[in-house]
Order: structure tokens, then C-alpha cells, then sequence
């Protein structure tokens, strides 16, 4: 295995940047898209569709060594150019293929991503990449039902390059009689996007068997990285050949997103995070007269959709992006949020990595998350060398975990003085308003299930969780804490510690009610039932 390092070198800022970057130049290098050894009509479509000059840094680094149809596993950041580094030689291999293609049917790239977001972005890149070029694209992913998929995939002229996600192209790969593994079998060039998330997020086992089916000796494969966790070690085994070259574009010093960042931390109590949002957000857009851009992460996509409906009551232009959303929801609000200045996007972390949103001025990380997700979220602001600004918003019980984030140049700072100027009223409509209690409910046992997910992170014992989920519920506006299915509580190890229960059966259906009817733990505090599940 060969390896490359990328260095910073001096360079002279191009003219172009001069006058078109003049605050995103870090990461572009001095090479011009025009000395690219790549075919005219996608030459034509970097520099008239997509009006590039000059590569970044990244694609300088590694495009020159994919382009040569060598493997490589590439280390590089999110926000650097990488999307663009392995579509060139992608677009340029279907290019090579199609001249000599024997069958339409066949499938000559497959690229894989972590979410649907991402696939979605890299589809939309591709097939401007190839405007001119008789290539056809399909992008398959999870939360479409699988006839859609099917209609693309059969398209009349065949499929060039496939887009997917790896549970839904798994799916087919077992549901459609061995056809998609016959049409994958001469595949060219295979891309792994964010091969650590990847890993991360459980794929390990459907990139296995995918792996499997596809041929080795012709194919050309491509691994970009974040981070080389030693989880990678098989896959590359798997996937590379012996003499595939290594690209290191970020270095031992690594992910520097936090040096031009500007990072706070508020510690505040527990019963005061809606209101120290609300002033936070409502400080921002106040101070931000050119307009503003706003990310605010919660832990569970069920808080972020309470928190969306709970702010979008209050006035707040917020867009609700999480993975209880439908995929076509997602991907219009993502394309609505990347398109508009001037809009808040409560997600959970669906939108932490790899997706890219141009101009995000603030992010807002509400509670506890891990230390690497709290980078790659502090990343979605300051993309592409410019400013932005992180704050994280913790209570008391949540500070061990500052920790873990004692090298990332936090500073503590405080809530902006004063009411909370838009959210109270809101906050009134909770019990009156049935959305609005059905979703502080969900949030409510998917903040349980979560945090008790974390308790030796947090220095906690089971009984100080169930009080603090206790004075959740209070803060998200409910009279009474619900009620639990027995068969949750019991997977979660919590019996006994004083959960209300829902009743399995007989009176006291419905949303958690009165006291005393249909509690079946009398360690139960109050009684009631509920009809919702622990959800994330």
C-alpha cells in the first residue's frame, strides 16, 4: 500500500478567489479545473453548470491518483471538495464503459452512503456532472417504498450509476430473484462515502455480502474516510486491492473545524433549556441584520419534532427535519434550507454529517451527544474555511461530559438576559393542543430511553434518572408524566423504579390520565395509561 500525505503549502490566492472567495479560500488549492486529464463534456459541466475554477485541496490531492484507476482510501473532512474528488472519476469511468458496454441492463458504478440525505445530495451532484453525457442515474434509499425504486431501476436506457443506501439496496439484492446481483456483476468502479459512518450506523454485515457479489479484479474502488477506525481494517481487506494507495488530506493534527469556529458552552438548569433557547435564537437573528442560518441538534428525533411544532407555534421560522420524517419531507426541507437564508432547521442527527447547507451561521446543540458527533455537527458552520459559531446547551447533570470535549477550546458563557421572549405562550397551548401533547409524550419516553442509554456517562443511577425524566415531562408542558408499556420498561431494566405503567388492558385507555386508574406497578407515580411506545 502506498501512502500520500497532503501538506498546507504557501500558495498565492488565485484572482478568482480574490474576487469570489474571499472568505472560503482555505480549503482551495492554486490547480486549475482546467489541467484535469478528464473528457471535454464533463469538463464543460465543472466549469459552465457548476462554475468551478480551481479544485480544493482534497480533489487536487487525490484526483490525480483515482484518475489513474488505482483504489485509494482516502482520510478527508467532510466540507473539503470530497463528493466532487470520487464523482470525477466516476462520471469518467461510465464514460470509458459506455463506449464499450455490452449490455444496457448493467450497472457499471454503485455509491454508497450513510443516509438518505447524502445519497440524495450526491445524485443531485452527479447528474449535473453529467449533463452532458448520455448518462442515467437512479439514487435508491430508505423511507420510498420499494416500487418507486423498482421503476427506476428498470428505466428504458438501463442504469449507469447507482445511488444507495445500504439497507434498502441489501432489500432488493433479497427480494428481486438474483436480477439486481446479475446487473451488479461488471460494476467498474465502487464508491464507499463516509466508510466509517458507514460502519457506525450497523453496515458492516450488508457491505460484507455486497462485497461478495461484486468482481474484483476489474473493479476500481474508492473508500473516503472522516476517521480510520481499526473497524475499517476488514473492509478494506475486503474491499481494496493489496496495492490500493492511502491519501491522508487531513493529518495527525486533525479535524480543525474548531479552530475557526467560535465554540460556547451554557449551563443552565434543566427546567430553563426551552427558555435559554428561545433567548439564544431569538439573540442571534436580533444581532445577524445580513441574515442568519440556523442548525439546532437535538438528542432524539422525537425532541426535535416536539421542539420544531413547539417553535413554529411561537413564530419561529423553523423547518422540522428528523428520522421520523417521511424521505420525500426530508429531502424538500433540505432542499428548502439549503436554498433560503433567514430559516432555523431543528433536526436530530440526520443532518449532523456529510450533508452540506452553504452559509450556516449558528449551531445549537441541545443536551448530551459523543464527542465525535459533536464535532461533525459544529461542522455542518464555518464549512469551506468560513466563519461560524457552536453553542452547547447543557444542564448541570449533562457537565460531565464537557470532559470529554476538553481539548475543543470551549468557552463557558451565559444565557442573554431577560424573558423568554416568543416560547411561554406556546408552552401554554401544550395541554390544550393534541399534537402538540402527543408529541411532548413521544419526547418524553424517547428522552427516558436515551438517557438511560448514557447513565455511567453521566455519573448516574437509575432511580435519578426516572426524577429527572420526571421533571422532563414537567418542562415539555404535560400535568402527568405518561405511562409506559410494561414490556418497554422491563428491555430497559427500569422495573421498580417508580414508572408509571400502562394498563395492558381494561379501563384507563387513552392518553395518560387521572390518578389511580390503570396504573399496574404500585411503585407507579400516578396512574393512567398511554397508547404511545418508547421512540427515538
Amino acid at each position: 500500500m502506498l501512502r500520500l500525505f497532503s501538506r498546507s503549502l504557501p500558495m498565492r490566492r488565485p484572482s478568482f478567489l480574490r474576487k469570489h472567495m474571499s472568505s472560503a479560500y482555505t480549503h482551495v488549492s492554486d490547480m486549475p479545473v482546467t489541467s484535469l486529464a478528464i473528457s471535454k463534456p464533463t469538463m464543460r459541466a465543472l466549469t459552465e453548470v457548476m462554475g468551478y475554477s480551481f479544485l480544493t485541496k482534497v480533489q487536487a490531492t487525490t484526483l490525480p491518483v483515482i484518475l489513474e484507476g488505482k483504489d485509494v482510501l482516502a482520510k478527508s473532512k467532510t466540507g473539503t471538495g470530497k463528493t466532487m474528488a470520487f464523482l470525477i472519476p466516476t462520471i469518467e469511468t461510465l464514460v470509458h464503459t459506455h463506449l464499450h458496454k455490452k449490455q444496457k441492463n448493467n450497472i457499471s458504478a454503485l455509491i454508497l452512503s450513510p443516509s438518505r440525505e447524502l445519497a440524495t445530495q450526491i445524485e443531485v451532484e452527479a447528474k449535473k456532472l453529467s449533463t452532458f453525457h448520455p448518462i442515467h442515474i437512479a439514487c435508491i434509499v430508505g423511507g420510498v417504498p420499494m416500487s418507486k425504486d423498482l421503476h427506476r431501476l428498470h428505466h428504458p436506457d438501463g442504469i449507469d450509476l447507482l445511488v444507495a443506501t445500504p439497507g434498502r439496496l441489501q432489500d432488493h439484492l433479497n427480494s428481486d430473484n438474483g436480477d439486481l446481483v446479475r446487473r451488479l456483476a461488471g460494476i467498474r468502479i465502487l464508491v464507499l462515502d463516509e466508510a466509517d459512518r458507514l460502519l457506525d450506523m450497523g453496515f458492516r454485515r450488508d457491505i460484507e455480502k455486497l462485497l461478495q457479489f461484486l468482481p474484483v479484479s476489474r473493479r476500481q474502488t474508492l473508500l473516503f474516510s472522516a476517521t480510520l477506525p481499526t473497524s475499517l481494517d476488514q473492509i478494506q481487506k475486503l474491499a481494496l486491492k493489496t496495492n490500493h494507495v492511502f491519501i491522508d488530506t487531513v493529518g495527525d493534527d486533525e479535524d480543525q473545524t474548531h479552530v475557526h469556529v467560535k465554540q460556547s458552552v451554557v449551563t443552565c438548569q434543566f427546567k430553563d433549556h426551552i427558555a435559554a433557547l428561545d433567548k439564544l435564537l431569538d439573540a442571534h437573528i436580533q444581532s445577524s441584520p445580513d441574515g442568519y442560518k440556523i442548525i439546532v441538534f437535538f438528542p432524539t428525533a422525537r425532541a426535535a419534532g416536539f421542539m420544531a411544532q413547539l417553535f413554529l407555534h411561537a413564530g419561529y421560522p423553523v423547518l422540522e427535519m428528523h428520522s421520523r420524517k417521511s424521505q420525500s419531507h426530508r429531502t424538500k426541507t433540505a432542499a428548502n434550507f439549503r436554498a433560503r437564508d433567514n430559516q432555523i432547521l431543528f433536526s436530530s442527527d440526520v443532518s449532523a454529517r456529510g450533508v452540506d447547507y452553504p452559509g450556516v451561521t449558528l449551531v445549537i446543540q441541545v443536551g448530551l451527544t459523543e464527542k465525535e458527533q459533536y464535532i461533525h455537527r459544529l461542522g455542518r458552520t464555518g464549512r469551506a474555511g468560513k466563519d461560524g459559531e457552536g453553542v452547547l446547551l447543557l444542564s448541570p447533570f449533562e457537565t460531565p461530559f464537557l470532559n470529554e470535549l476538553n481539548d475543543m477550546q470551549l468557552v463557558e458563557t451565559t444565557v442573554p438576559r431577560g424573558k423568554a421572549p416568543r416560547v411561554e405562550n406556546s408552552m401554554r397551548r401544550v395541554q390544550s393542543n393534541a399534537d402538540l401533547r402527543k408529541a411532548a409524550e413521544q419526547a418524553y419516553q424517547a428522552w427516558l430511553g436515551y438517557y438511560n442509554s448514557n447513565l455511567r456517562r453521566l455519573n448516574m443511577n437509575k432511580e435519578q434518572l426516572v426524577d429527572m425524566a420526571e421533571e422532563y415531562s414537567r418542562i415539555v408542558g404535560l400535568k402527568e408524566v405518561p405511562a409506559l408499556q410494561k414490556s418497554i420498561i422491563s428491555k430497559m431494566g427500569l422495573k421498580g423504579t417508580g414508572l408509571r405503567v400502562a394498563a395492558t388492558s381494561g379501563g384507563g385507555s387513552g392518553h395518560s390520565g387521572g390518578r389511580g386508574g390503570g396504573s399496574v406497578n404500585s411503585g407507579a407515580r400516578g396512574g393512567g395509561s398511554s397508547r404511545t411506545h418508547l421512540q427515538s
